[in-house]
């Protein structure tokens, strides 16, 4: 399993990789009688690509590839990395939405998709024209947007429900970007998102907590403003706060929220935050922020599963242990929650772009996540994955 991206999948002890083909894939499904849930692996950057004891469909060997069509859609395979995807288009003179990383896979637009550009060109799921895979009970599927509860559920919940093999990308012409990075004293952050909020829709702000006082910023724009400079595409975008020079092996896990423009609440949580930045367990625990809001809004909230379209801000909190200390996991997951609970009032939406199945709050982020559309996302659980093949929702 060393091949595996996240260090925490590497190290669990899974019982193995299976490559699935487009032929044998349904009948894998139809007749698994192995550990549940079947895990799966695209780009690797999700912790629960590999569990221990458990089973995980390894989809890089058999689906790699990627067709642009003469429409200007790209046919993309589960196996290929959002990075490939995006030096293959811009070769081409063309881009499609990613996130701030470029190493996770298809997992990264099924799960919805946030990026730098989704406030002027929205969501991944909502470029999405096809999705091709398997129910979990086997059945194929090729399906294009619709309003059918089917469309909705791939859309935002597809990892609880179906293998997917290739999805379909609207594209959009390479253009150069803007950027801007700055390191900011920690009590300019509410200044900053306040501003952020005000901003055209061609402009959005990320930011990245990692150290006591200091917050590293990075603008991005479609057009040029004061202090920016030009990058060819989203392919050539820096790291968010840089790269870290720790070697050690860290293990981690990331919960993701939502919730509205709020500028005034992030400066009265301010004093609170920045004490339980000051009793982090381990120096890789860290909390991290993107913007939405434009036209992730103009979707309806009905459109797919990805139902909180009033989202302006997206801060996600990492827990991060060294490997194999027990003790230090636990602190951990426990500043996490601890955080969690402190922004719950601002931010009450959580986006599964990770999966907790795993942890003992698996159930809160699924009805934080899906909302009133939980159960009718549990019925369609039940026709499509009736054995459970697959996450449990």
């Amino acid at each position: 399993m060393a091949d595996l991206l996240n260090p925490l999948a590497a190290d669990a002890a899974a019982a193995g990789l299976i490559a699935p083909t487009w032929d044998t894939l349904p009948a894998l499904l139809r007749d698994w009688t192995g550990q549940k849930p079947l895990l799966v692996c695209s780009g690797g950057t999700t912790t629960r690509c590999a569990a221990p004891g458990h089973w995980t469909l390894d989809m890089r060997p058999g689906f790699q590839e990627m067709e642009l069509g003469e429409q200007g859609a790209i046919r993309i395979a589960a196996g290929c990395r959002m990075s490939s995807v995006l030096d293959h288009l811009a070769a081409r003179g063309r881009t499609v939405g990613a996130g701030l990383s470029c190493l996770p896979g298809v997992g990264y637009v099924l799960t919805g998709g946030v990026g730098p550009l989704s406030r002027s060109h929205g969501l991944a799921i909502d470029q999405l024209t096809q999705i091709e895979g398997v129910w979990g009970n086997g059945e194929s599927f090729n399906l294009r947007p619709s309003v059918d509860r089917e469309w909705r559920g791939l859309c935002g919940a597809a990892p609880f429900l179906a293998v997917i093999t290739h999805v379909t990308l609207a594209t959009w012409p390479l253009a150069p970007l803007w950027i801007r990075q700055d390191t900011i004293e920690l009590t300019e952050l509410p200044v900053w998102i306040a501003e952020a909020e005000a901003w055209p829709n061609s402009r959005s702000l990320q930011w990245s907590w990692r150290y006591n006082a200091t917050v590293d910023l990075l603008q991005v724009s479609e057009e040029p403003f004061q202090g920016s400079h030009a990058i060819d595409g989203q392919h050539q975008l820096p790291p968010l706060g840089g790269q870290s020079a720790n070697d050690t092996r860290i293990h981690s896990e990331v919960l993701g929220l939502l919730g509205p423009a709020a500028a005034p609440r992030w400066r009265e949580v301010l004093p609170e935050l920045t004490a339980l930045m000051r009793e982090r367990p381990h120096p890789s625990c860290s909390l991290a922020g993107q913007q939405l809001g434009g036209q992730t809004g103009r979707v309806g909230w009905q459109a797919s599963a990805f139902i909180h379209r009033d989202a302006v801000w997206k801060p996600w909190i990492t827990a991060a242990w060294a490997a194999g200390d027990a003790d230090q996991r636990q602190s951990s997951l426990g500043w996490l929650q601890k955080v969690w609970s402190l922004l719950s009032p601002i931010c009450p939406g959580v986006h599964l772009a990770q999966l907790h199945e795993h942890l003992p709050w698996h159930k809160r982020v699924l009805q934080q996540a899906f909302g009133a559309y939980l159960p009718e996302l549990r019925t369609l659980k039940r026709e499509r994955d009736p054995a459970g093949n697959l996450p449990s929702l």
